[in-house]
């Protein structure tokens, strides 16, 4: 083989191997953890379980003495996308993960409006 054959075969590689490369790169930003005194709440439009989470809310003694930060996340997908990512983090299989969903603020992940609840009951202000 002579040397221009060569030549274009180390190009043919470097061009495949840069490609690859930009192609497997990954562009995203990490994603912001919540505030230390913030709450992330999941919730869909239309969800039963949400409802019940949130006629609590409203009657709660404690709901102006904290921070939730409410995030629909039926009919927004960039809330469902920080929420996939949140349940994750939590080891919450996507098979698993649904709404109500609510990350406190030591990160930790609670499921269902009984659970969400009860944490809420247990905060002593």
């Amino acid at each position: 083989m002579n040397k221009f054959g060569i030549i274009v075969i180390v190009i043919t590689i470097l061009i495949l191997g840069g490609g690859a490369f930009l192609i497997t790169k990954d562009n995203s930003k990490p994603l912001p953890t919540p505030e230390p005194n913030t709450y992330e709440y999941f919730w869909g439009d239309g969800c039963p379980h949400c409802k019940i989470v949130d006629d609590f809310f409203e009657n709660w003694d404690g709901k102006d003495k904290i921070k939730i930060k409410k995030l629909e996340v039926w009919n927004n997908k960039s809330n469902a996308s920080l929420m996939a990512e949140r349940a994750k983090t939590c080891g919450v299989p996507l098979a698993e993960m649904g709404v109500p969903l609510l990350i406190t603020p030591e990160g930790k992940c609670l499921t269902g409006d009984q659970q969400i609840i009860e944490h809420y009951k247990s905060l002593k202000f």
